[in-house]
């Protein structure tokens, strides 16, 4: 299992981006608030485990 997962972690990757997306463009379509903070939380823990700073920059280096 675990090869496999490593073999396609590309494609995991890109179906997770996916996933968000159809899960922000629902969440702008509907009127209630409670959505977009659960959305807002999701997002918060992907970026907690994102090699990625905020600004673009890779965890470790500072952008210039």
């Amino acid at each position: 299992m675990m090869e496999f997962i490593t073999q396609h972690y590309d494609e995991f990757l890109q179906l997770l981006g996916a996933v968000v997306a159809l899960a922000t463009l629902v969440v702008k379509l509907t009127p209630t608030q409670k959505d977009d903070s659960m959305l807002a939380k999701i997002i918060h823990v992907l970026s907690a485990l994102s090699l990625c700073n905020a600004d673009g920059s890779f965890i470790g280096k500072r952008a210039e």
